[in-house]
């Protein structure tokens, strides 16, 4: 199994990483090379307490953090300068052959269970994903057919929900089981304007068209079915009645009654002029009898009558086009075209009666429009009650308003009832899922735990202080630091640095000899624990930090396999450590550290290993990385910096050239330094000397013509009397060798 591992470390606004920067690409084992003062010591800060650091951070594989122990400055200063003594190291100690059995039956246990827990937590991962991805597309769908389909129509009521794809999906979840009743569009739109509109008013009531008196009227028309005509025992009835001019006899008296000749004191006839007798004139009088005359009078009054009721609702029914509201204008077309059908009916009752007038005699009837008054009254009576409803939401604005919102809300849910059925099915499956993946990984990690528990028990019996300072002591002697030695204290908790004397030896120890005693302690921390409750085999990362501080070669040699032997188990995945971090300013016990095998080169690229070469220029530190080792030795490294185009530092190319003729010429090949100074001239003269005074003065000198600040013609003036140095003395054959790149490359 693989164990979680750190995948990123971003540096930000701390020391000398000024600029942000990110240290990428990073793998189970990780060299860091750089000078003093590049930001090594920051990096091992930062991995050991990035919550210390507001604008740094670590990723870690599948978020989960593991142990780290970080061997720097801090981990010296902690463990050796702050305490008198050394806290005891518990690891399990020989002898105890069953329950080491044990021991190593139960961590097998435990690694299939954190493979199934990986496993199953991936699974997890992947269905939360799943659930998130179901979640935006059905987000995306309400937003698109809840709100922009309606957000033209009810504005104002998506206030709060406008900006917010995510805050709208779940006021839809939150009112799927919305109880209001669910109301037609047309009428929440009405609604909508009446509650969220700025300029709605009260509407007053439409009056009824008052027509009971006509349709009393019109209940009485026998005068018009009968025919009014006169006396018929009268000798001149019979002549009338087989002439059937009973209307233009009644028209020719009235001719008659006016036509009188005084002088002669007789009646006239008015059309055939001849004087009449008083016996004709008595026949008439009894023709049209006071019966005639009554009739003739019930028909005028009905005619009046008629008249003045229709022109009062013709009146009525013009007033109530003239009104305008939102509610009646809806059923002006049907009232203008019921009202124009009345008006016509009314027209033509008026010529019926007009024609009953003139001749009595004939049988009339007039149409009715009673039944069309009724039916206008019953669209009146509709619109009263819009009205009414439209009267009442405007005098209890804020309680309908709380009501029109939940039916609002209801309107859209239902509108979104097929997406809302679908999401709920889809996120249920995968909440079932995701509940019997979580079941198991809680059951598996309560194996775990109790694994875990179980180990701690068993190790508690054989766990020791007493090897871990019989191996640091046995080290110390095969080395030759036979001055000194651990020694555990009465209560075998922790360690005392004495004399072969017995003496306590802390505070007199060399800066070579504590060193190396404090990277044993924490090479062997790194394989037990302090506290015999905690488990020795905690999965754990380690972060090493320039080990090597005063170490001669032998030593440095030694420290290097120790952390060979590390890193190997690292690659086999053996033990408990998953992850190394190596940082050095040291180019031999970098090329020592790196060395994998006799058979693989560390020049060759490997999944499980990375190269980072950390660096600083203008006081802002930056990290370089490489698939394989980028350094070969101290020597090449100073050539690296001479052919180097970008990031050129000034002091740092000066330093470079001044050691490498130093270490040439003084070394390897015999210099005249004052027959080369002499074969230069001007500036060129100057610089040659600056760069060969090393020689003889040594290189960790300041020199009074020290250039610490340089322009890019500087540096390249320093570069060509740096070439010609190899030149003017033979040796350019090695120049070009070294800078075989450059020149393969020009």
């Amino acid at each position: 199994m693989i164990g979680n591992m750190i995948k990123k470390i971003k540096l930000s606004n701390v020391a000398t990483f000024t600029k942000e920067t990110e240290i990428k690409n990073i793998k189970k084992i990780n060299f860091i090379y750089g000078t003093n003062g590049s930001g090594k010591t920051t990096i091992t800060r930062v991995i050991a307490n990035p919550h210390n650091y507001q604008c740094c951070s670590l990723e870690w594989e599948n978020n989960q953090m593991l142990k780290t122990l970080i061997y720097n400055e801090d981990f010296v200063r902690e463990y050796f300068y702050e305490k008198d003594l050394l806290s005891g190291i518990y690891t399990i100690g020989e002898g105890a052959k069953e329950i080491e059995e044990k021991i190593k039956e139960n961590n097998e246990k435990k690694k299939k269970l954190n493979d199934e827990i990986n496993s199953l937590s991936n699974s997890i991962n992947k269905k939360k994903e799943e659930k998130s991805k179901n979640f935006n597309e059905f987000k995306e769908k309400c937003w698109k057919k809840g709100y922009q389909e309606h957000q033209n129509y009810f504005n104002d009521f998506f206030t709060g929900y406008r900006n917010s794809k995510e805050k709208f999906v779940n006021k839809i979840l939150e009112e799927k089981d919305n109880k209001s009743e669910l109301l037609p569009f047309e009428e929440l739109k009405n609604k909508y304007k009446l509650i969220y509109g700025t300029d709605v008013q009260k509407i007053n009531e439409l009056h009824l068209i008052n027509y009971a008196e006509f349709k009393e009227l019109e209940s009485k028309q026998e005068i018009l079915r009968t025919p009014i005509i006169g006396k018929k025992d009268v000798d001149i009835a019979s002549m009338i009645e087989r002439l059937q001019n009973h209307d233009w006899v009644k028209q020719g008296k009235e001719y008659y009654d006016k036509n009188y000749d005084k002088e002669k004191g007789v009646y006239i006839c008015p059309f055939c002029q001849q004087t009449t007798t008083d016996s004709f004139r008595k026949q008439l009088e009894e023709y049209f009898d006071e019966t005639f005359n009554q009739n003739i009078g019930l028909l005028n009054n009905f005619i009046t009558e008629y008249k003045r009721l229709v022109e009062s609702i013709e009146e009525s029914m013009d007033d109530l086009l003239k009104i305008s509201n939102e509610y009646l204008d809806k059923k002006k077309e049907t009232l203008t075209d019921k009202i124009s059908s009345i008006k016509a009916v009314i027209s033509k009752n008026k010529q019926t009666l007009k024609n009953k007038g003139s001749n009595p005699s004939q049988k009339v009837e007039i149409d009715l429009i009673s039944n069309s008054l009724e039916e206008i009254n019953n669209i009146i009576k509709k619109v009263n009650e819009e009205i009414k409803s439209h009267n009442a939401i405007i005098e209890d604005r804020q309680n309908v308003k709380i009501k029109l919102d939940t039916e609002l809300w209801k309107f859209i849910v239902n509108q979104l009832s097929d997406e809302i059925n679908e999401y709920k099915k889809q996120n249920e499956d995968i909440e079932k899922a995701l509940s019997s993946l979580e079941k198991q990984k809680k059951e598996k990690t309560e194996d775990l735990i109790s694994i875990d528990k179980e180990i701690s028990e068993l190790e508690k019996k054989i766990k020791s202080v007493k090897p871990t300072v019989d191996a640091i002591n046995k080290l110390l002697e095969g080395f030759g630091f036979r001055g000194f030695r651990l020694r555990t204290t009465d209560d075998e908790k922790h360690y005392q640095i004495v004399r072969n004397d017995g003496s306590n030896a802390k505070k007199n120890l060399s800066e070579g000899e504590r060193n190396f005693l404090v990277f044993l302690y924490f090479y062997h921390l790194i394989h037990g624990v302090e506290n015999p409750d905690e488990n020795i085999n905690q999965d754990k990362i380690i972060v090493i930090d320039d080990p090597v501080s005063s170490f001669d070669s032998d030593v440095l040699f030694i420290v290097s396999t120790l952390i060979r032997n590390i890193l190997e188990n690292i690659r086999k995945d053996n033990g408990t450590i998953k992850q190394a971090f190596i940082f050095t300013h040291n180019a031999y016990f970098y090329k020592e550290v790196t060395f994998i095998s006799s058979g693989e080169s560390c020049y060759n690229k490997r999944k499980d290993t990375h190269y980072f070469i950390l660096r600083k220029k203008d006081n802002i530190s930056f990290i370089e990385d490489y698939e394989t080792c980028p350094i070969k030795t101290s020597y090449q490294l100073l050539w690296d910096d001479i052919k180097k185009k970008d990031n050129v530092d000034c002091i740092t190319i000066q330093n470079s050239m001044r050691r490498i003729i130093e270490f040439y010429f003084k070394f390897l090949a015999n210099l005249n330094e004052i027959e080369l100074i002499n074969k230069f001239d001007g500036i060129e003269k100057n610089i040659c000397k600056s760069l060969i005074s090393w020689i003889n003065v040594g290189s960790h000198e300041i020199l009074d013509d020290f250039n610490v600040s340089m322009t890019a013609e500087q540096i390249e003036n320093y570069r060509n009397v740096f070439k010609r140095i190899f030149e003017e003395t033979g040796h350019i054959e090695h120049y070009n060798m070294m800078m075989k790149s450059i020149v393969n490359n020009s």
